[in-house]
């Protein structure tokens, strides 16, 4: 099972079904990866033109009601570990450890993402850095 594969596709039809939903352009569409608490547990939420819409849920994100493939159980743990590994490299607080997901162009078919330390653009990252403890 590819992980990281899987999480790059779930990503990127959340975004184009959220781009749908809004009746926008899948671009306009930005999905932020913040953390809740000390530990990194992820939380998510839907922008739309870098704007806070509301929260999401893993299985919101999924498009389904209950999630019996355990997808949230198997990318929780990698997200939670990129976030502390920001957090490490760019001592910050909790609070201020942002990974925004969107498309570069409309036809992507891969999600990119960026690194913010509260509203400060820091790094572009990439899924291998989300899933750097399972491919290395």
């Amino acid at each position: 099972m590819d992980v990281q594969k899987i999480t790059e596709d779930i990503m990127i039809n959340a975004i184009n079904r959220y781009a749908k939903e809004n009746n926008v352009e899948s671009m306009r569409i930005q999905l932020m990866i913040k953390a809740l608490d000390e530990d990194c547990t992820p939380k998510y939420q839907l922008l739309i033109n870098n704007r806070y819409q509301k929260d999401l849920t893993f299985n919101e994100i999924l498009n389904v009601k209950l999630d019996f493939l355990g997808r949230e159980i198997i990318a929780r743990p990698f997200i939670a570990s990129s976030l502390r590994r920001l957090r490490r490299e760019h001592p910050c607080d909790y609070q201020d450890v942002n990974i925004l997901i969107y498309k570069a162009k409309e036809e992507h078919t891969n999600p990119s993402l960026y690194f913010f330390e509260g509203t400060k653009a820091v790094k572009k990252i990439g899924m291998d850095y989300i899933f750097n403890d399972i491919l290395n």
